[in-house]
């Protein structure tokens, strides 16, 4: 074997990938260069409890105005004037869902960048047909099952319809897409 075979074969038995070649103080260099290649007022989830270096949890915590001048001079007080002088308040991102700033397209106008919008669920019909009944107990149907209503003046469904092959409804407080929950950081 020749002396040229011998030492390639030597160098691919040591070879070790590029990260290891690379000294702990560049890796922390290049961890620094990522954090810094963010820019104040940008937000976005980690899968983790704790905020990142250089981020803030996006909670609607006062913080001070100089110790995050950066973040100030992008967002000022367009989430909370905090003490009017030397906090800010950061976005309360906590248990929502985002929407897009409508900008001027129409789809959710007269809203400014920030601003906050309570649940909403748009009006709707089902139609229900008369089943028959005694007394103060009737039955109607419709195209999404059946459901006894109790005093039809008040109508009050005390059986919860049914979407047969979609199963049970889920009932609570709130109208919600399914979700994931993550936490929300901002740059600061």
């Amino acid at each position: 074997m020749s002396r040229i075979v011998r030492s390639l074969i030597a160098a691919a038995i040591s070879f070790k990938p590029v990260g290891a070649l690379i000294s702990t103080s560049v890796q922390a260099a290049l961890a620094e260069l990522d954090v810094r290649a963010s820019l104040p007022g940008e937000v976005k989830y980690v899968a983790y409890n704790t905020a990142p270096p250089g981020w803030l949890k996006a909670n609607g915590a006062l913080v001070s105005r100089t110790a995050y001048a950066g973040l100030f001079a992008k967002i000022g007080t367009t989430y909370g004037v905090g003490d009017g002088s030397t906090t800010f308040a950061l976005p309360d991102l906590r248990g929502e869902f985002l929407r897009g700033w409508d900008d001027g397209r129409g789809v959710d106008a007269s809203r400014v960048n920030g601003s906050g919008q309570l649940d909403q669920f748009q009006g709707h019909a089902h139609t229900i047909s008369m089943l028959g009944g005694t007394g103060s107990s009737y039955g109607f149907g419709g195209n999404t099952g059946n459901a006894n209503v109790d005093n039809p003046g008040g109508a009050s469904v005390n059986t919860p319809l049914t979407l047969g092959a979609y199963g049970a409804p889920r009932f609570g407080t709130e109208t919600r897409p399914r979700n994931v929950a993550m936490l929300a950081v901002i740059k600061y």
